[in-house]
Parts: structure tokens; sequence; C-alpha cells
């Protein structure tokens, strides 16, 4: 089992910019709207990440989250959503239950 992580990280398209400063409050995305939770990412799942689904975007913002001010909404699942528990695993990505405008 991994130890957790310091950030997650949220990969942004760049079809929804961010504005500068980044607000307090950011809009939720289509995706994770229709899912439910918040697609996240650990630093070792980021390149993987940019590689499967955002393949085709010339631009993306990453927004670095810290762990522990998230870690009770966090929900470790895996990919296909068969396994999930309370701790970071081998596989598991991160996803947050309530939506991003509660943590940002």
């Amino acid at each position: 089992m991994d130890s957790e992580p310091r950030y997650l990280y949220k990969i942004i398209s760049s079809r929804s910019p961010v504005t500068e400063p980044i607000p307090e409050r950011l809009p939720v995305s289509d995706l994770d709207r229709r899912s439910g939770f918040i697609h996240l990412s650990t630093a070792r799942q980021v390149p993987n990440t940019l590689k499967h689904f955002f393949k085709d975007e010339p631009l993306v913002y990453v927004l670095r989250i810290e762990y522990e001010k998230v870690m009770g909404d966090i929900r470790w699942e895996s990919p296909d959503a068969s396994d999930c528990g309370p701790r970071p695993g081998e596989g598991l990505f991160p996803v947050c239950v309530p939506f991003l405008e509660k943590i940002l």
C-alpha cells in the first residue's frame, strides 16, 4: 500500500479556462457532474491521466490540492470502480465525493 500523498491534482481542459487570479470556487466539469464525484490524480498518476484522457488537448491546467485539507472527502477507487478503499493503494485513483466547488 502506498503512503498518503501530500497533494492531489485536478486536470482541467483548456476548453474550460481558469482565470487569474484563480477564483476561490471553480465550476464543476460536465464529467464530474455526470459522475457525481470529482476526478483527481496523484502525482504519479498525472502523466498517464494526461496521456489517456487529455492526449488531444493543446493546453491543460493542473491544479494542486493539499491532500490533508480534503482527505475526509476522498475515496480511493480502481478505474473500473470495482475496488475502493479508505487509503491510497496501487492502481487506485482518488475521487472526491463532494463537488469541486466545496474544496477549491
